[in-house]
Order: structure tokens, then sequence, then C-alpha cells
């Protein structure tokens, strides 16, 4: 594979409502410490009453232009990677164009909808496009707010959850080669991850509150974890073959699903500490935008150039690696 797609801008966004692993111990009623300790995530920022995916996507396309030195006009394709949809018609990226103005009218606007690991789907898919001449800049945008989702009753994976948003801008290179990007879903996993209601097998007419707990997330995390455990070593593996690298050789980027999870996959793979970039403690998880918004930093410490790994998993059971260059 070659990478046809460079980034050239970025842009992230938390809200300003900071809630601390110890505000949610309090909260509800559990051992103090016990937030930290099993998740790893010591502060998240909620989105007030007044924000949505949709401000907080223009909040960080506007910066995520500005820092590329684009204008909408020099647009192609937005792309909406989130996992959280604002309504089931039009799609979030619609929305977003909305939002942007009468500058944005008539940049195709599309969502690529993969759960934690819709930033990887979207880079697959605009790699294709730009090989294929179709668009030259596109715009890739994670806005999520999991919080007004979570179930309380199950702080395993409620307090997990942070809201926030990322946006990139690509623009199309000549072909890099050694590029590498796999995702692979097993539907044996399919519900590990999961909200059942709010879709047409449960939809929201037919809301009662007793069941308020299937339209909210549901996670097992320990059978996430045994999964990982066997499937995505290889998967890794076989990106390294195609990318004709060692992990060594790579600044990795992991998921920011917890503080746990990060350090198997550390612990699992051999990642030099020096080499991970993991910042779930500052801001929990964000879903979708987790990879990119730690990959805003990178780049701006790191030389173009620089050869990332992107590597996670999500619902479905699925699971994602890529290895590019920055």
């Amino acid at each position: 594979m070659q990478q046809y797609f460079q980034i050239t801008g970025s842009d992230r966004y938390l809200p300003s409502h900071c809630i601390t692993a110890s505000d949610l111990d309090q909260r509800l009623n559990l051992k103090t410490g016990w937030t930290a300790k099993q998740t790893g995530v010591l502060r998240r920022y909620q989105a007030s009453e007044s924000e949505n995916g949709t401000t907080m996507a223009r909040e960080v396309i506007t910066g995520a232009l500005a820092n590329a030195g684009r204008t909408l006009a020099d647009i192609d394709l937005i792309v909406d990677a989130s996992l959280t949809v604002q309504q089931p018609i039009p799609c979030n990226a619609a929305l977003i164009q909305e939002a942007l103005g009468p500058e944005a009218a008539g940049i195709p606007a599309i969502d690529i909808h993969s759960s934690c690991l819709g930033f990887l789907a979207a880079l697959q898919m605009i790699n294709g496009a730009f090989a294929a001449q179709s668009a030259r800049r596109a715009i890739i945008v994670c806005a999520e707010t999991p919080l007004r989702g979570v179930n309380w009753n199950e702080p395993e994976s409620a307090c997990l959850m942070g809201d926030g948003a990322v946006a990139v801008i690509i623009e199309a290179v000549e072909p890099i080669n050694h590029f590498a990007l796999k995702i692979q879903t097993f539907a044996e996993g399919a519900h590990l991850c999961e909200c059942q209601g709010g879709g047409h097998r449960l939809p929201p007419y037919a809301y009662r509150a007793d069941q308020k707990h299937l339209y909210q997330f549901h996670m097992d995390g320990k059978a996430v974890h045994k999964m990982a455990s066997r499937k995505l070593p290889a998967l890794v593996e076989s990106v390294l073959r195609d990318a004709g690298c060692t992990l060594d050789a790579l600044d990795v980027i992991p998921h920011q699903a917890s503080g746990p999870a990060i350090e198997f996959i550390a612990r699992r793979l051999g990642i030099a500490s020096e080499k991970l970039h993991a910042t779930i403690s500052d801001h929990g998880n964000l879903i979708a935008a987790g990879m990119p918004f730690v990959l805003h930093d990178v780049r701006h410490r790191r030389p173009n150039g620089t050869r990332v790994m992107l590597l996670g998993t999500a619902a479905g059971y699925s699971q994602g690696v890529a290895v590019f260059s920055l």
C-alpha cells in the first residue's frame, strides 16, 4: 500500500466543565480512589447544555483550517467520523456543514461510523479517494459527547468517558511507500460493547423508563480485553510486515480506552514507554476522537516524516492498526 495523504493541520477542544475522579467517587458512592485506580482517568470534561457535537466540530474545524493555512474554499470533502450522532437523519457531517455557514455550501459531507475506529476508517477511505484523484483536500472531524449516554449504574464504563472533539486537515501528496492500514471485525464480540436502543430494532418512541439501560452504553470490558489479547497482536505483526518496519521505529498512539487497557497493550506488544503516547488520565475516553486527539499533540512535537502507529479496538468487535508518516 502507498500513502497518498499528509496531515497539514489539526485542532482539538475540551469543554470547560471538568469532572474529577474524586467527584465521581462521591457522586456514585464509590470507595475513595476507585475511579482513578480502575479507569486511569483523573479528569474528564463534559459538554454544557449549549454545546453538542456540531458546535464542537465547528470550533475544531475552524482551528484546524487556520493551522493548515487553508479555508473552506480549499476543501473537497467533509468527513465526520464520530460515534455519537446528533440525530438519525441527516448525517452529522451535513449538520456540521450547516454550522460552518454558506462558505461550506456544496462540499460533499458524509459520515463514517466505525465506533472508536472511526478516524482510521476515514483515513482508509480518504487515502483511496486521493489515490483515485477524486479529491485533494479533506477534513476529518470527530466530535464526541458520550457522557450523555452512559449508564451510571455501570461505573466500570461510565467513569471512563469524556466529551471532546478534534479535526484534522489532510491533503493529497505524491505516494509514500510503506503505508499500512488494516481493520478487522469479529462479530463473535458484537454484543460486548453496545447501545441497543435508538434504532429501528428498539426505536425511541418505544422507550419505557424500565428499559432505560437499553438506551445507554454497555460494555463488558473484561471480555473485550480477552479478545484483544488473542487477536490484536497478530494484526499488529501483519501491519508491521506490510509497513516494512519494527515497532521500536514508531511512535505508538493507542486508542485511549482506559488506563489499564493501555498498560495491557503496552505489555502485550512490548512497546517502550518513551514510544507510547497516552494522555487518557487528562481527558478520559473520547471514543473516535481519542487517537486523533493525541495525534494532534504528537505531530506538533515530532518532525515531519516521523512514522507513527495508531492502533485500537472498537465495538463490533473490531480492531484496527495503521502505520503512516507525519
